[in-house]
């Protein structure tokens, strides 16, 4: 016998795998009768499904599926990346509350290339799509989740998945755009040399902020699925292959970036709201926004340290040239 005759072939792998989420989480006995899978709207970097699986006995669930394995180009630490995801969603999700897609199971074999996630189908659409007010309640939906997990600080230093936003991680970022900034001509050179000279301050008040918590890392409008068929409107963040244990205000740099003030005094209303309404004592708004702007100048020399890599046209690395110097002026003075 042959090992092509032996091995599993992807169908009846998946289909032990919903087999046993039919078990476990939708309580029932019935075999699979058929499964139906068809591409998410929002798929974006990884393959996701919806999978429709109907049951011998007339039942119909559906499942969000990520596929790890499925993706459109390799990106750095790819591994640790689903391994992150899935552990977050697995182990510190499910007793915070937030209302966050269910975790159904994964399904990660190095062997065979089959890497799934199976989550919740919560059906909405991103915030980015919705008016403002929406945006407003993904602040709030933050300060929920920083309340609670910087309560719960010993069992994030504790989970060995979650990168870490230490010293090392803002100043390797910012020492990667410094050389590519070089690259791409002297006086971008100059300007990162300027900044990077006066950085380290901004990283130290970054990292002795005395609120850690859980970081989703991306928190990008893009990324937060809502659900308005509930009232409230329920929001799903998604994509938590970047999580980490760091500041409590890195999340709201993302979902804040772009703003005039009138907009951003209501997210970080919004955002202050309902962290002190869990308990999480915060520093004063001008201090806030200043966390906020040194997250801000990280964001943008990351931008900085990736352009050449994946080949931003000129015009936009020009934009990120006024962007580092714009933003590093707020943050660094000078």
């Amino acid at each position: 016998m042959t090992a092509a005759t032996t091995t599993p072939t992807e169908e009846h792998v998946m289909r032990d795998c919903l087999s046993r989420i039919t078990s476990d989480v939708f309580d029932s006995t019935s075999p699979i009768r058929d499964v139906q899978r068809t591409r998410s709207r929002y798929s974006s970097f990884y393959g996701s499904d919806v999978l429709t699986i109907g049951l011998a006995d007339g039942t119909e669930f559906r499942v969000f599926l990520k596929d790890f394995g499925s993706h459109q180009r390799v990106k750095e630490g790819l591994k640790g990346r689903r391994e992150r995801e899935v552990g977050v969603y697995r182990d510190l999700l499910p007793s915070a509350g937030l209302r966050t897609a269910h975790y159904y199971g994964s399904h990660l074999d190095d062997a065979s290339g089959r890497f799934w996630l199976f989550l919740e189908y919560v059906p909405g659409i991103p915030v980015a799509h919705k008016p403002f007010e929406y945006w407003v309640a993904a602040a709030g939906w933050l300060g929920r989740k920083d309340a609670h997990f910087v309560g719960r600080i010993g069992r994030l230093e504790s989970c060995d998945l979650l990168m870490r936003h230490d010293a090392d991680y803002f100043l390797s970022t910012a020492e990667k755009a410094l050389q590519t900034s070089r690259q791409v001509s002297p006086d971008f050179g100059r300007l990162m040399d300027s900044l990077m000279a006066r950085y380290p301050r901004a990283v130290e008040a970054v990292v002795s902020s005395p609120h850690k918590t859980l970081v989703h890392g991306t928190y990008r409008p893009i990324q937060i699925v809502l659900d308005d068929r509930e009232e409230p409107p329920r929001l799903c963040p998604v994509d938590w292959e970047k999580a980490a244990l760091g500041s409590c205000f890195f999340d709201l740099a993302f979902l804040a970036d772009g703003f005039d003030p009138p907009r951003l005094a209501q997210l970080f209303g919004a955002y202050r709201a309902e962290a002190e309404r869990g308990g999480l004592p915060l520093c004063g708004p001008d201090e806030m926004t200043y966390l906020v702007d040194c997250h801000r100048l990280h964001r943008v020399f990351n931008w900085v340290a990736v352009c050449l890599e994946r080949g931003f046209p000129a015009e936009k690395i020009a934009k990120l040239r006024g962007m580092a110097e714009q933003v590093g002026r707020v943050v660094l003075g000078g």
